[in-house]
């Protein structure tokens, strides 16, 4: 190694060259090891020096500094039968004349050009073991003495949290490279999971649609064949073809919507902006006709013209879900009341500072108070609701769940008065000027 300008062989000077290298704040952990090294050779007349790190793991020694710097990278196993094993194994520093005459090591004499070598441990503040300087090849041929052993293990214990440091900035740096690799491995599975759900989706939907193709075709011609004037005894025949024909068709278009807002969710949605007045106003206008039959009264009491954080297509389903679910329940000539109201959320773990509460009550038979979570279960339906002969798949509340739920919103049953039921639902107005188009 080179040699700074200006080294004198006065101790007292090389101890404060030494401190002002290892106390200095501009130099890595690298390069302070380097200097201290090149002052420390130099102050022991040595021509080679190194510093070797344990591998527990491995069980081996690693050059990580030297003089010569083709040995740098190179390992060997732990072994008391070489010099560094030795010291590792017994945490004892060595001061050796002759190598050539210690049996211990008399099969490595041929690996140093003069006879006598020093080799200190490095140890952590619990007492273990992170690795071994080894220092030969004394200058002019000598030996090395018990002082240079001192300075040798007196540096050693300044140089280890150095090289403690360096420990942890490799462990770091080792954990950095298993993260960036876990992390690129973890992307590539979520790809191929977003992938195989899409593909998964896509093909549910294909599936289910192709269904609802020839499906309506039968219930067209069933409609046919009852215009046409079937016999008495066809009549029931026809009658509960036409029935189950309609009611697995109610189920395929739900589950489209269930495959529809598990694509949207898996795919990573994100609420936005929508105006609420409008789509419930346009909902009824679609479900209007099937009211009128059954002589059913609806009550609008909607009004606050706001927005909403969701989706137009997922928050017109959740509205057409609960009205239609309303005139389904609601018997001849009944009533069905919508509203809405908002205040100041109390939650910090709401998304925004305001809350829609929209609520669609009817004067139907209600709901019994063991039913009240369980409807919005995938394929649950009250005993009674079956017996009476209501359409129904079990699925459509089970999906306006879903949809809340991706809306971080909540949705729950009540009882009306004097009797029915009560579905409401919390939604968020946004924050700002958006959340309030007339306010």
């Amino acid at each position: 190694m080179p040699l700074p300008n200006g080294i004198e062989p006065d101790l007292g000077l090389f101890l404060r060259r030494m401190m002002a290298i290892l106390g200095c704040r501009s130099k890595s952990p690298a390069e302070k090891l380097r200097l201290g090294g090149v002052l420390i050779q130099e102050r022991l007349g040595s021509s080679q020096a190194s510093v070797m790190l344990f591998d527990e793991d491995r069980q081996e020694l690693k050059v990580v500094a030297a003089s010569r710097q083709e040995i740098v990278g190179l390992c060997q196993p732990l072994s008391p039968r070489c010099v560094s094993g030795y010291v590792c194994t017994f945490k004892e520093p060595l001061l050796i004349t002759d190598i050539a005459a210690d049996g211990r090591f008399c099969c490595r004499s041929a690996a140093y050009r003069t006879a006598s070598l020093m080799s200190v441990p490095l140890l952590s503040e619990q007492g273990s073991v992170i690795g071994v300087i080894n220092v030969s090849d004394k200058e002019g041929g000598g030996a090395f003495s018990q002082a240079d052993l001192g300075l040798l293990l007196e540096y050693a214990g300044w140089v280890t949290p150095l090289i403690d440091n360096l420990i942890a900035l490799d462990r770091l740096e080792k954990e950095k490279e298993r993260y960036r690799d876990l992390a690129q491995e973890l992307e590539i599975k979520q790809k191929e999971l977003i992938m195989a759900s899409t593909e998964r989706a896509e093909l549910v939907q294909m599936v289910v649609h192709d269904f609802k193709s020839p499906l309506s075709a039968v219930i067209s011609n069933m409609d046919l064949l009852t215009y046409l004037g079937p016999s008495e005894s066809q009549k029931p025949i026809i009658e509960t073809a036409f029935k189950g024909a309609s009611k697995l068709l109610e189920m395929i278009d739900e589950f489209l919507h269930v495959a529809r807002v598990d694509e949207l969710h898996e795919r990573g949605f994100s609420p936005a902006p929508v105006s609420i007045l409008p789509l419930v106003e346009s909902q009824l206008e679609e479900i209007a006709p099937l009211a009128r039959e059954k002589g059913i009264v609806i009550e609008n009491g909607c009004a606050l013209d706001v927005q909403v954080l969701g989706d137009r297509m997922l928050l017109g389903h959740l509205v057409q879900n609960l009205v239609s679910n309303a005139v389904k329940y609601t018997p001849e000539n009944g009533r069905i009341r919508l509203g809405m109201d908002s205040w100041e959320s109390r939650r910090t773990e709401d998304p925004t500072r305001t809350v829609l509460k929209f609520w669609v009550e009817d004067n139907g038979e209600g709901i019994e108070d063991c039913y009240k979570e369980a409807v919005f279960e995938k394929f649950v339906r009250m005993e009674r609701s079956v017996e009476s002969g209501i359409k129904g798949t079990g699925i459509g509340l089970f999906v306006c769940r879903k949809i809340v739920g991706m809306f971080q919103g909540r949705i729950w049953v009540e009882d009306a008065c004097p009797k029915g039921s009560k579905f409401c639902v919390i939604l968020f107005i946004p924050d700002g000027p958006d959340g309030n188009e007339h306010g």
